[in-house]
């Protein structure tokens, strides 16, 4: 309720500060057309009315076009609202891996060949066969299920949930999840992601995106207080901002090529599904 009654105000004051400008830009514009018009000795005829409201016009659509840039400029706010970072770590198994099967050689005992326990003679053809299994599970080339992989695939999953403030639907974002230490405000990990999901107004959804890279590199040294390992700050930053009609919204921060980059990953996205 608070972020939305600041995002309503900061509107209003958007649009009387707008206004306050076009309204100071066009009198100091009429002041000056008339101080031309009187200089060049024009008469008060229809023809000079005509000239001044033409004037006028165009000087009221280039005050428009420069206040409204300028505060464009000013603003520099996304419109969007982040609700929640976080981020997780997984272990997975490998693609082609599939516990449900199990191998087609003599995978299980034969129940013939178990020694009942009521009667203490084995027949020599079971003797032989219980000998040869046991060998054979010894030498551990005839397991019961198949072997776990050596090698376990480890990935760290980075997701940002967010709310779509703007009055335009959003098609992709470009950002950072950035890990700062509390105490000296360093920078200690950077992650860049171009996520594209359809994000209509009002609407809320989680961009998400996966790395074989940890969340830092650095090697914290433990305190030697009772805080040993004080809690990393997490942040996102949105460097770009595609949206459905083909604009973008930039930040004043972002990477050199980052919305160009975001626009032609989608069209490359596009062309492949297609």
């Amino acid at each position: 309720m608070a972020a939305f009654a600041i995002r309503i105000n900061s509107v209003f004051v958007f649009h009387l500060e707008y206004i306050g400008a076009i309204i100071s830009g066009l009198f100091w514009v009429s002041i000056e057309i008339k101080q031309a018009a009187t200089e060049i000795g024009m008469e008060a005829t229809p023809m000079r009315a005509w000239i001044l409201k033409l004037l006028f016009v165009a000087s009221l659509a280039a005050v428009s076009g420069a206040v409204l840039f300028a505060q464009a400029q000013k603003t520099g706010e996304p419109n969007i609202e982040i609700l929640k970072l976080h981020w997780e770590k997984q272990v997975r198994l490998p693609r082609n891996f599939d516990p449900s099967i199990i191998s087609t050689g003599s995978t299980f005992n034969d129940p013939a060949s178990r020694a009942s326990s009521g009667t203490g003679a084995i027949p020599a053809a079971d003797a032989t066969r219980v000998a040869t299994s046991n060998q054979r599970a010894a030498a551990g080339s005839n397991p019961t299920f198949p072997g776990v992989p050596g090698r376990l695939s480890v990935v760290y999953v980075y997701s940002m949930k967010l709310k779509n403030l703007s009055s335009k639907t959003i098609e992709g974002i470009a950002w950072d999840y950035l890990f700062i230490d509390p105490d000296t405000k360093a920078e200690l990990g950077k992650h860049q992601f171009l996520s594209y999901e359809r994000v209509p107004p009002a609407r809320v959804a989680t961009m998400q995106a996966q790395l074989r890279s940890a969340p830092t590199k650095v090697v914290r040294v433990e305190n030697t207080g009772n805080n040993k390992h004080p809690k990393l700050v997490e942040r996102s930053m949105i460097q770009c901002v595609l949206f459905a009609d083909d604009t973008v919204w930039k930040s004043a921060n972002a990477r050199d090529g980052v919305c160009e980059m975001l626009k032609n990953s989608k069209a490359l996205m596009k062309r492949k599904s297609g």
